[in-house]
């Protein structure tokens, strides 16, 4: 498997977690339980950031556009 297609399978699984802890933060009970999801989320958030930042430098360096 080349990087590129690990890198974008990489952040698709990013947006899925940030889905399933966005869906825990909604159907949580409490507030601290919203909270975790919700911190969850944005750490997912943060490394789907950095996937497509290295995404982007690959393609750069592979003379790929888009």
């Amino acid at each position: 498997m080349d990087t590129i297609k690990i890198l974008e399978e990489a952040i698709q699984s990013e947006q899925e977690a940030q889905a399933k802890y966005q869906q825990g933060a909604e159907e949580a009970e409490d507030a601290k339980t919203r909270t975790m999801f919700k911190q969850l989320v944005e750490d997912e958030a943060r490394h789907e950031k950095v996937l497509k930042e290295r995404l982007k430098a690959v393609k750069l360096l592979k003379g790929i556009s888009g």
